[in-house]
């Protein structure tokens, strides 16, 4: 069988080159496959990070007024701590509101179509809002004074009066520091006798007996994690506050355990006589990887906050410890001390006491925030050593690709040449063949001359 002769003869040729490239195939592929694992689970911890990155979320304070009429809670950040407040509010803040003159229509037209410009004064400033050519109509003007920017606004309104019955409200910003005067030509009539509808006013109350000024009503620097809503003067109004410090322990129990995962994967795929079949040992060749990922991972640990608070500057002061195998430890007794006195210092160093802070923010912003910022430089779509290390692997395998069909290009072109050279020698050997017979009966047919006579 000339065609399986030839095809043996071939695969004897074949097989051990395809095995060998297919073998460094299948390795890897399980490089790749452990790039992604390694790449997830540093995301993993990555968003155990940002999960210590917002004050608000970092614990879930209840805050309790008993006359929400009065004074009202808008929200509570991790860092407010338990305890109860008297509070008495004995002013309110406003902002000064002024009206115009009357106007017979809201298209009425008070500069004879000409453009004008009206200054705001206010706190030190002078504000000037341009009024176009043929906006000088009372819609026009508060147009244009909403549109500004200014932090004043105004209302067209209809007093629904027969003949005259338009005018135009101004408002500045609450606290008495924005009172504001109003001049412009034509008149506007802003500050005739009698049109001061309001006076720029402050708030003014107390918590615990200690007397606090503000330009807003809402006031979010009076209680630690505390945002007031000043509603109506009124005094004997008690807040309680109940604390939490569980959440947070549970984010760091989970932040332990994400990176002692870690260190397992590492460890397995950095073994070469890992039991895990897939992709047990596929890294042990690259242990480069496998130091900067740990190395990375420590620094992302161990960094000391960029806003420490009190004694607590690093996960260490809450009880965070690496043990002499690579993994952490959790010490509950430590962080339960910590938190109970200085629970806001804790949310100071992990977040800055801040919420939702932009990423491009120039300003410090906590250890949760430096320590993703750490874990970045792994995973970086450019620069990343998992996308370096991919790519890489992924050229492989197309060369490997390649290479597996010019050899069985190569192979095919062998086979048909042994066909091609097994064809001739059966030929051949036909022919000897036949030859051989047509002699052998030849000389047969001598050796029987004169037998039969």
């Amino acid at each position: 069988d000339i065609l399986k002769l030839a095809r043996d003869l071939t695969d004897a040729e074949q097989l051990p080159q395809q095995s060998r490239i297919e073998t460094a195939q299948g390795k890897t592929e399980a490089a790749i496959s452990s790039y992604a694992i390694l790449k997830y689970n540093v995301e993993l911890l990555k968003e155990q990070f940002n999960g210590l990155n917002d004050a608000q979320e970092l614990a879930t304070p209840v805050a309790t007024s008993n006359n929400t009429s009065a004074v009202s809670v808008s929200a509570t950040l991790g860092s407010a701590l338990s305890g109860s407040h008297e509070i008495a509010v004995t002013q309110l803040a406003a902002a000064q509101r002024n009206k115009s003159s009357e106007f017979s229509a809201s298209s009425q037209s008070l500069n004879s179509g000409s453009g004008f410009d009206i200054s705001v004064a206010s706190n030190g400033k002078t504000h000037t809002i341009s009024i176009g050519a043929g906006l000088d109509t009372p819609s026009g003007i508060a147009a244009a004074i909403n549109a500004s920017g200014t932090g004043f606004t105004a209302t067209l309104v209809d007093t629904d009066t027969d003949g005259d019955n338009y005018r135009l409200v101004i408002q500045g910003p609450s606290g008495e520091d924005n009172a504001f005067t109003v001049s412009s030509t034509p008149v506007l009539g802003f500050h005739a006798s009698g049109n001061q509808l309001t006076t720029a006013a402050n708030a003014r109350f107390t918590v615990d007996g200690i007397a606090i000024e503000r330009a807003s009503n809402t006031v979010s620097d009076a209680i630690t994690g505390i945002t007031l809503n000043l509603n109506a003067v009124a005094s004997g109004i008690s807040l309680q506050v109940v604390s939490d410090t569980s959440t947070l322990k549970t984010k760091l129990q989970d932040l332990v355990s994400v990176y002692n995962d870690m260190q397992i994967a590492l460890t397995e795929l950095g073994n070469p006589d890992s039991d895990e079949e897939e992709v047990g040992g596929a890294l042990s060749n690259d242990l480069s990887l496998l130091r900067t990922v740990r190395d990375t991972m420590y620094d992302a640990i161990s960094v000391v906050s960029s806003t420490p608070s009190g004694d607590v500057s690093s996960l260490t002061d809450l009880g965070i410890q690496l043990t002499r195998t690579g993994t952490l430890s959790f010490n509950e007794s430590t962080y339960d001390a910590v938190a109970l006195d200085n629970f806001s210092d804790i949310v100071t160093m992990l977040s800055a006491g801040t919420t939702n802070q932009s990423a491009y923010s120039s300003d410090d912003q906590g250890l949760a925030f430096d320590s993703k910022e750490t874990l970045d430089t792994l995973l970086d779509a450019y620069d990343g050593i998992f996308s370096i290390r991919d790519s890489s692997a992924q050229e492989k395998l197309t060369d490997y690709e390649d290479r597996l069909s010019k050899i069985e290009m190569r192979m095919e072109m062998v086979y048909q040449s042994y066909v091609r050279q097994f064809s001739v020698m059966e030929s051949l050997v036909n022919t000897m063949n036949g030859t051989r017979d047509y002699i052998k009966g030849q000389l047969e047919s001598i050796s029987n001359i004169g037998r039969d006579a």
